[in-house]
């Protein structure tokens, strides 16, 4: 990576019910209830940097955070997520640089957010890509 590249990602809880997610990974009702809390959610990913002048900066983050993450969260939360999650915004990102980083795409939303807490409701935009990272790298990254 480049010296004058920065960028910002927020981590946080998954959505309680995906039906494509929950899918690709093979779970019930009953199984995502035991295990949910071993997946992240990608909340946020900004990168401050000038568009075109780091290439390739963005994938090279998120193959970089998946590696790490494991070994981030065990010390903080006391355990290591086996999978990664997020949305993108396909009116304004194509999401290749997820692609690009080994993320797999899994499905689509049903154009929720999340507000309050517990609480969803319709956003009002596009139905979002929901891509996943391959449960190996988290699995397995280094400590």
């Amino acid at each position: 990576m480049g010296a004058g590249g920065v960028a910002l990602l927020a981590w946080g809880p998954v959505c309680y019910a995906l039906k494509d997610r929950d899918r690709w990974v093979g779970w019930d009702a009953t199984r995502r209830v035991e295990r949910l809390s071993l997946v992240v959610q990608n909340r946020r990913f900004l990168l401050l940097t000038k568009r075109g002048e780091e290439p390739n900066f963005a994938s090279q983050v998120l193959a970089a955070a998946v590696r790490t993450l494991p070994g981030h969260w065990q010390e903080r939360f006391g355990y290591r997520p086996v999978l990664a999650e997020t949305f993108t915004d396909p009116e304004a990102y194509p999401g290749t640089c997820y692609k690009a980083s080994a993320w797999e795409p899994v499905g689509t939303s049903q154009g929720y957010e999340r507000h309050r807490g517990d609480f969803y409701r319709e956003h009002g935009k596009p139905i979002a890509p929901v891509a996943a990272a391959a449960p190996a790298p988290l699995g397995q990254g280094p400590g």
